[in-house]
């Protein structure tokens, strides 16, 4: 049986995922081939990112015993990025038609919605299935999470509940949604990741937990930018374009990365 620090293939994996992301990034922020190539650059790192996680998902939930644990937990993370892929494949296709405008509601936003619920089950899931102790760990994980509470009540939510200009009852919804969701998502990332310590699987699980954390927060990001009129879809990115799109593609490298970690480590791959 492997362990993470004796096998290369790992390591190869997380090198080729950090290079694919920086490239990938830095041709975002650049746009080398001019306006356009931002845009194409964001939305092709996305997917490749997206689907990688999809597919070490599946493989990951096939691969494991009827009766285990994981193999609900794996269900439920793969059925939630799955729903999330064809989010991004959706607002993708949107984004990259020429002149075309982005509709909202879409229906990647439904499909972004709906991946919620299983992702947070998945988390709720192996949270339970370690059985935590109070600790000192888990007291600093909610204060962590307390603290980004405020803000995302300050500064994303509360705007969006108080707003009487809206025209249609979905698109309030959607906007309290997003930001309730990305939150669910950190806190219970935040609260695996301090949970699992020690043993031979906690570096994989703490650095899906890390991504999924990082995507929910780019997600709060988004949500931010998009309600004050600063996201910018077309053109050179700003800075908070930027915060918002470039740790996303991130994110899911470093969830790839812990999925084949934590498959290599149980002989799946």
């Amino acid at each position: 049986m492997l362990t993470l620090g004796q096998d290369r293939r790992s390591l190869r994996f997380a090198v080729v995922a950090v290079v694919v992301w920086s490239a990938f990034s830095l041709a975002y922020i650049l746009g080398p081939l001019g306006d356009v190539s931002h845009t194409w650059f964001a939305n092709i790192g996305t997917l490749l990112g997206v689907w990688s996680v999809v597919v070490l998902a599946l493989l990951l939930w096939r691969s494991c015993a009827p009766d285990e644990i994981a193999r609900r937990i794996w269900l439920a993370l793969f059925l939630g990025f799955l729903l999330w892929a064809v989010g991004d494949t959706l607002w993708a296709f949107y984004d990259l038609l020429p002149g075309g405008e982005i509709p909202y509601p879409s229906p990647a936003d439904l499909a972004w919605v709906a991946g919620y619920p299983p992702l947070a089950a998945a988390l709720w899931l192996r949270y339970r299935s370690m059985e935590v102790r109070p600790g000192r760990g888990q007291w600093r994980a909610l204060s962590l999470i307390v603290l980004v509470g405020l803000v995302v009540f300050g500064y994303v939510l509360w705007p969006t509940l108080t707003y009487t200009g809206y025209d249609r009852l979905i698109e309030q919804a959607l906007d309290v949604l997003y930001p309730i969701g990305g939150f669910v998502l950190f806190a219970g990332s935040v609260l695996v990741a301090a949970a699992v310590r020690g043993g031979r699987l906690s570096s994989p699980w703490q650095i899906i937990a890390l991504g999924i954390a990082i995507l929910s927060l780019a997600d709060l990001v988004f949500a931010y930018a998009t309600w004050n009129d600063l996201y910018i879809i077309e053109g050179t990115p700003n800075v908070i374009t930027i915060l918002a799109d470039a740790p996303y593609m991130g994110a899911y490298a470093a969830i790839a990365v812990g999925e084949y970690v934590l498959g290599r480590l149980e002989d799946t791959f």
